[in-house]
C-alpha cells in the first residue's frame, strides 16, 4: 500500500469523519516531497542514521508507514517524507532511517482485520493528561479523547519502542466495522498539535503535520 496517505480521498459518512475533514486533518495548499526542515541536528552528523524497530503483539501482517511533515517559513508548503509500507513479521518491524526524520514522525497501522474505516489507524505517541514516562493501558486508552501523532523522536543508532494495537469497532463508511486503536504503552516525548480521537481512536486522512 505505497503513499497511502496520498490516497485517501474518501468522504467519511459519520460522525468521526465529519470531524475529521472540517477539523483537523485540513490539508496544506502545497506539499513537497523533500527532507523536513527545522529537525535538530545529531551530535553525529546529518547523515546519522537509525535503525528504529517496533514491538507489536498480536498484529502479525499489520502494516506499518512512517510519515514526517514539517512546515517551512512559508506557511503554504509543507515538507513530506514517507517510508515505503512494511509488514510486522514475528512481532516486530524495523525502519532503517535518517535520525533526522524521526523528529516529528507519526506512524500508520493498517491491520489485516480492519474494515472500511475511510482513514488510516495512527499511533498515539501521547494521550491528553498523560506526561512522558506514563504507562498508559488499554481501558485507560479508550476514555481519551485528545492526542498527539507526532514523535519527538530519538538522536540513538538503535531504538526499540513498544506499540499496543488491538482491535476496535469504529464508525466505518456505511456502518460499524472493526478498526484498531493503535498507541504506545508508555507515553513518549511528544510535538504538538493535540488532536481529536474517538475513544482513544486517533485516525489520518492526511499527513499530520507536526510542529
Amino acid at each position: 500500500m505505497t503513499n497511502r496517505m496520498t490516497t485517501l480521498g474518501t468522504t467519511l459518512g459519520t460522525a468521526f469523519g465529519a470531524a475529521l475533514l472540517a477539523g483537523s486533518l485540513a490539508a496544506p495548499a502545497a506539499v513537497a516531497q523533500a527532507t523536513p526542515v527545522g529537525a535538530q541536528p545529531d551530535e553525529r552528523g546529518a547523515q546519522s542514521r537509525t535503525a528504529l524497530t517496533f514491538a507489536v503483539e498480536d498484529c502479525e501482517g499489520c502494516e506499518v508507514q512512517l510519515v514526517n511533515a514539517r512546515g517551512t517559513l512559508d506557511a503554504d508548503v509543507v515538507h513530506v517524507w514517507q517510508s515505503r509500507t512494511k509488514e510486522v513479521r514475528g512481532g516486530t518491524v524495523t525502519f532503517d532511517v535518517a535520525t533526522r526524520r524521526t523528529w516529528g514522525m507519526s506512524v500508520t497501522v493498517v491491520a489485516p482485520w480492519e474494515g472500511h474505516t475511510g482513514y488510516l489507524t495512527t499511533v498515539a505517541w501521547r494521550y491528553n493528561g498523560e506526561r512522558v514516562g506514563d504507562p498508559v493501558t488499554l481501558e485507560e486508552a479508550v476514555t481519551k479523547k485528545r492526542a498527539s501523532a507526532c514523535w519527538e523522536g530519538v538522536r540513538r543508532r538503535e531504538v526499540t519502542v513498544p506499540l499496543v494495537v488491538e482491535k476496535v469497532r469504529v464508525d466505518g463508511v456505511r456502518k460499524k466495522v472493526n478498526g484498531s486503536i493503535a498507541f504506545v504503552p508508555t507515553t513518549e516525548s511528544w510535538l504538538g498539535p493535540m488532536r481529536e480521537v474517538w475513544d482513544g481512536v486517533l485516525g489520518s486522512q492526511d499527513v499530520n503535520i507536526c510542529r
